[in-house]
């Protein structure tokens, strides 16, 4: 009676800790941030045409959000020691073909011609366009 006892308590605890906690990140995973994991690989389900679940809306769907994006988008950038000194200058959205431009400037209250960084983004997807120095 005791083994029956025994095997009972002590099978689920071994069934339980050989179960993985979503809180913890996977062996291979590193810590980039707090909350965030990061891994590399072949992503597991690559069905990137499939459109049950697929979100419809636009992804980008004002400026604050262009912004945003396009400020990470060129601190990403590789820069020379002059277009470091770039700050977001201007937000234009192109109504016809639905397009936002974000431009960067130096960091001053001069406007210089042909000392620029622009970034054009899809507001359906996000897709960056084109990036263009010097406009």
């Amino acid at each position: 009676m005791k083994k029956i006892v025994l095997l009972f308590i002590l099978l689920p605890l071994c069934m339980f800790s050989a179960c993985t906690s979503k809180d913890r990140p996977r062996d291979n995973m590193i810590t980039f941030d707090k909350d965030v994991y990061y891994d590399e690989g072949v992503f597991f389900d690559k069905n990137w045409d499939e459109t049950i679940g697929t979100y419809k809306e636009a992804v980008v769907p004002n400026k604050e959000t262009a912004l945003e994006i396009a400020k990470a988008i060129f601190n990403g950038m590789e820069k020379t020691e002059d277009e470091k000194n770039f700050v977001p200058y201007s937000v234009f959205y192109d109504e016809q073909d639905e397009i936002w431009i974000v431009s960067f400037w130096k960091d001053s209250s001069e406007y210089i011609v042909g000392g620029g960084c622009s970034i054009a983004i899809q507001k359906a997807d996000g897709k960056v366009l084109r990036i263009w120095f010097g406009e």
